[in-house]
């Protein structure tokens, strides 16, 4: 697979068209921030994803207004999740990296690790330049240095370390602590742990039905092949209990970094005294998770005292706050984290969901769209493997 090629502005707005075609509830297409006349740029996200939260967070913190697309990205009954449709993976195939789809599962979501994986999200229109920018790295850096607004969030002489702690937040393996369970504790919120049981297997069954309908279209169909490998490695990987706790380890491991990072100087934030894109990642990777309860990792540690200090700073920053802790939609309720716990916001996240939800397809489906029946992923899929 190797890189898109630049398209005319015409182009674009009719693979736009055609992807917005399908997403018509007012409440989940709206447009943030104040700025006069039509946005420039067009963001393709979902509330609860962690990429999309990066995006968010740095949208705000520049202070860019854009036009916000919070896709429905889970199946849910015969419903098909907006990021699977064809219109939506043909936009987003014209901001391939190159390099190649996605192959393997490692639980992280680094495109530079695992490959390009044309069925998730974020992805970014810049309507004025004619481009899809696709990874959220890449997207953060790209309105870091196009929006023309805000402070510079990898400022000069930084970039060598900034692009360090970038790093190391994408290959901790955020994918795989929130779809697998610890098979010692399990301190996911309840919530979660209903709605995710058997989610890889409803994947594939959706994307089985879309390979059918693109059986005519080869860039379509090698797209969705590409993704039913990565679901079917997932599956896999989530019920090897060896390597769910050698995700555990690695994620106690990630907390550590950040806490030796922090004690090498005695600047407020990651890198020193600016606030920088290594902040939006590693503040964004830290809510999840203690959403998630890894905040026992740090919490009343004496040896991460440098950590919980600067987490008291960075999780009431502005921008986050708005892109993330009070984003409608962005966590389910969670007995770890205050903000996110009591019957009243269980009460707003509930409403935010069922007003957001497409519940004629939920129950009876897309007419163009024939799903199979769920099946259980394969005997040699579900199986214990070795890593």
């Amino acid at each position: 697979m190797s890189e898109a090629s630049p398209m005319t502005q015409a182009e674009l707005k009719a693979l736009v068209d055609a992807t917005n075609g399908h997403l018509r509830n007012k409440s989940k297409n709206t447009i943030v921030g104040d700025a006069p006349g039509k946005p420039r740029f067009e963001l393709y996200h979902a509330d609860p994803s962690l990429c999309s939260h990066k995006v968010r967070s740095v949208m705000a913190e520049k202070g860019v207004t854009y036009f916000s697309h919070a896709m429905n990205i889970m199946p849910a009954g015969n419903f098909v999740p907006q990021n699977y449709r064809p219109e939506y993976v043909r936009l987003r195939l014209k901001g391939s990296p190159g390099g190649g789809f996605v192959s393997g599962y490692t639980g992280a979501s680094s495109v530079e690790r695992e490959g390009f994986d044309p069925c998730v999200v974020p992805t970014l229109v810049d309507h004025e330049a004619a481009k899809v920018i696709v990874d959220s790295r890449a997207i953060c850096e790209y309105v870091n240095r196009e929006a023309g607004t805000g402070e510079d969030l990898v400022p000069a002489g930084l970039e060598s370390v900034i692009d360090e702690q970038i790093r190391l937040v994408d290959d901790a393996p955020h994918v795989a602590s929130l779809y697998g369970a610890h098979p010692d504790e399990d301190r996911r919120p309840m919530g979660l742990r209903k709605n995710i049981a058997g989610i890889h297997a409803k994947k594939i069954r959706v994307l089985t039905a879309m390979m059918e309908q693109s059986a005519d279209d080869p860039e379509l169909l090698a797209a969705y092949r590409a993704k039913v490998s990565k679901e079917a490695a997932a599956g896999a990987f989530m019920i090897d209990d060896d390597g769910m706790r050698e995700t555990h380890r690695k994620m106690a491991a990630h907390v550590d970094a950040l806490e030796s990072q922090l004690q090498s100087h005695s600047g407020a934030w990651v890198c020193g005294d600016q606030y920088t894109m290594a902040d939006i990642m590693w503040t964004t990777s830290l809510w999840r998770m203690k959403w998630l309860g890894f905040g026992r990792l740090w919490e009343g540690k004496a040896e991460r005292a440098r950590l919980t200090e600067y987490l008291e700073r960075a999780f009431v920053r502005p921008s986050v706050r708005s892109a993330v802790v009070n984003w409608p939609g962005a966590h389910a309720p969670s007995p770890h984290v205050k903000e996110h716990s009591g019957p009243g916001f269980a009460l707003n996240f509930f409403w935010h969901m069922a007003r957001g939800t497409d519940w004629q397809e939920v129950f009876f489906g897309d007419p163009k769209i024939k799903l199979p029946p769920l099946e259980p992923l394969p005997t040699a899929v579900t199986s214990t493997a070795s890593h």
